[in-house]
C-alpha cells in the first residue's frame, strides 16, 4: 500500500456483516464452499466505483456503520439501502453512491422498504491475508472470518463530492430459469407449474440457501446419488418445496435439481425478503448469456445519475455561495 494511510473501523458489527470477494474458485472439489457475494452485480459495481480493491463488506438487512480515521474513498451499492454521514457534516444519500468519508465521520447504512444485501467497497483497503486464495468469509465454517474490533488500513483519499449512480439492474419481470441436471425427473406438467405459479420466500433463508413455498414439485424420486451443486441450483426435497442454493452452499447434494437460476437473475432473487413472492420463467442459454453480458458491461461502465431533486442535507453539505451570489456585470451601476 503506497501513500498516506487512513483506517476504517466497523461500528457495532453484526452476524450479517462479512467480507466477500469473488469466492474460492476451484476449491469445491476439496469440499470447501465457494462463498462470494450474494449479489454479484451490486458487488461488482461497488468495487469498480471504489477502485483499488477486489473485495468489499457485504452488509445484510441489519445494516452497518463505519468510522473513518483519516479520509477514505467509499462506494456503497444495494437496492433500497440508504446512506447517512454524521460527524463533521450531516448528509443522506441513496445507493449507489461514491463518496469520501472524512476523518472523524461515520457512515451508516440502513435498509429501506426493499433489498436484502448491500456492499461497501473501500479504495485501497487491506483486509489481511487470503485463505485458500480468497478473502471471502464463510460464516458457517469460519473461513476468512475477521476481527471486526480492529481497524482496517486504507489508502488515504483526496476529498471529492459525492456522486450518485444508476443501478444497473432492472428488478422487473420473472426470474429466468435454465434446465437443471435432473430436470428429466420432473414431469412436464410439474415444470410448467414451476414457471406459472407464484412462490413465496420463507423465513428459512441465509447465505447458504433460500427456501420457497408454493405448489409442490413432485419428482419421479427425491433421492439421488450426491453430485455437484452450482450457485443458483434449485433442489427439491421430498416435500416438493424448492430450495435455491446460494453462495455458501455445500459442494454436493442428494436431491434432484429441477432448474438453475440464470446468472443475471440471481441478484434479483437474493435481494427479495422473507414473505416476498417471486415468479419464474424458463429461458434459453442464448438469452441467459445475453443478460449476463449486458449486466457485466453496465457494471464496468457505471452511469452517473442526473439528480432531479436535492435534499436539504445534501445542499447544506456544500458551499453554494461562491460564484453564484452577486450582481451580473451587465447590470452594475
Amino acid at each position: 500500500m503506497s501513500g498516506k494511510t487512513s483506517r476504517l473501523r466497523v461500528v457495532q458489527p453484526n452476524h450479517l456483516l462479512t467480507v466477500q470477494d469473488r469466492g474460492r474458485q476451484g476449491a469445491m472439489r476439496y469440499g470447501v464452499s465457494q462463498s462470494g457475494p450474494m449479489d454479484w452485480v451490486r458487488f461488482t459495481l461497488a468495487t469498480v466505483l471504489a477502485g483499488d480493491t477486489s473485495a468489499a463488506f457485504e452488509v445484510g438487512i441489519a445494516g452497518a456503520s463505519f468510522f473513518a480515521e483519516g479520509p477514505v474513498r467509499i462506494a456503497v451499492t444495494g437496492p433500497g439501502f440508504g446512506v447517512r454521514i454524521s460527524g463533521g457534516r450531516t448528509a443522506s444519500f441513496e445507493a449507489p453512491v461514491l463518496l469520501t468519508l472524512e476523518d472523524g465521520e461515520t457512515l451508516s447504512l440502513s435498509p429501506g422498504a426493499t433489498g436484502m444485501w448491500a456492499y461497501v467497497a473501500v479504495g485501497g483497503i487491506d483486509f489481511g491475508p487470503p485463505v485458500l486464495g480468497s478473502l471471502a468469509t464463510n460464516a458457517r465454517t469460519g473461513l476468512g472470518a475477521r476481527d471486526f474490533g480492529r481497524p482496517f488500513p486504507c489508502t488515504a483519499a483526496a476529498h471529492a463530492d459525492p456522486v450518485l449512480y444508476e443501478d444497473p439492474l432492472d428488478d422487473g419481470g420473472p426470474i429466468g430459469l435454465l434446465p437443471g441436471p435432473q430436470q428429466h425427473m420432473f414431469p412436464e406438467e410439474v415444470r410448467r407449474t414451476f414457471a406459472s405459479e407464484p412462490y413465496r420466500l420463507t423465513d428459512a433463508l441465509d447465505r447458504m440457501g433460500y427456501r420457497l413455498e408454493g405448489p409442490p414439485l413432485k419428482a419421479v424420486r427425491h433421492d439421488i446419488i450426491s453430485d455437484g451443486i452450482v450457485e443458483g441450483a434449485i433442489q427439491v426435497p421430498g416435500n416438493g418445496q424448492p430450495i435455491v442454493l446460494c453462495a455458501d452452499r455445500a459442494p454436493t447434494g442428494g436431491y434432484p435439481k429441477i432448474a438453475i437460476v440464470a446468472n443475471a437473475d440471481r441478484p434479483r432473487l437474493t435481494q427479495h425478503r422473507p414473505g416476498d413472492t417471486v415468479r419464474f420463467a424458463w429461458i434459453d442459454e442464448d438469452e441467459a448469456r445475453a443478460r449476463r453480458r449486458t449486466l457485466a458491461e453496465r457494471c464496468r461502465h457505471p452511469i452517473p445519475r442526473i439528480r432531479a431533486a436535492f435534499t436539504s442535507e445534501f445542499l447544506a453539505a456544500r458551499n453554494l455561495i461562491g460564484g453564484v451570489w452577486g450582481p451580473s456585470p451587465a447590470h452594475e451601476d
